[in-house]
């Protein structure tokens, strides 16, 4: 009976551990990271101005802050807004990918936006919040081809935006202050969370 028995088991097992296999090998299928989503990607004119990217606003947001700024500037006057709200947002399948490895990928963009600080609406009585949007955004790309990583300005309704040429001070600063690969992730706490975990 024994033998009998490991006769019968033994290809029902072999069958099911076939069966397993491929549909675990269906799900590791699913599950791989798929293409970048045209709408996600940098995309360019003839003349190599940067078309404006499309529904940025439902990107991940990685970082906002009011009053920032890299030069030294003087103290707002008591109960003034310290400044312009500055929103940056990531596309969605690059910060995952930064995510899992902990490097931007190859086209990688911010997104960099700005609203007036404001505290007009009921009921708030102390402290500001995003009030309009300001005209224009800028974005930071990484693509080789562009000097790695370059930057691009847009007016508030312009359909493309021009590089900002090479010798603007947003180079050099992002060269010598970025805390990794040219991106101020100090400024972004999920990014700069990513990057602590990873030299622990």
């Amino acid at each position: 009976m024994p033998s009998l028995r490991r006769a019968v088991i033994g290809p029902i097992a072999a069958t099911l551990a076939g069966v397993f296999t491929f549909f675990a090998w269906r799900g590791v299928a699913r599950s791989s990271p798929q293409d970048p989503p045209q709408d996600q990607l940098p995309h360019f004119t003839n003349d190599g101005a940067l078309l404006r990217p499309t529904a940025w606003e439902t990107w991940v947001m990685v970082g906002s802050s009011t009053g920032l700024s890299y030069a030294a500037a003087p103290v707002p006057a008591a109960g003034a807004a310290p400044g312009m709200f500055h929103n940056v947002y990531m596309q969605p399948w690059a910060y995952r990918a930064f995510i899992a490895t902990g490097a931007f990928p190859e086209r990688t963009m911010f997104v960099l936006s700005f609203y007036e600080a404001s505290r007009k609406a009921t009921p708030a009585r102390a402290g500001f919040y995003e009030g309009d949007r300001m005209p224009g955004i800028e974005v930071h790309l990484k693509q080789q081809g562009i000097d790695h990583w370059a930057f691009f300005g847009f007016g508030d309704n312009g359909a493309s935006g021009p590089k900002i040429p090479g010798a603007a001070a947003c180079y050099s600063c992002h060269a010598t202050e970025a805390a990794h690969d040219n991106v101020f992730t100090q400024f972004y706490p999920p990014l700069r969370e990513r990057l602590t975990k990873a030299a622990r």
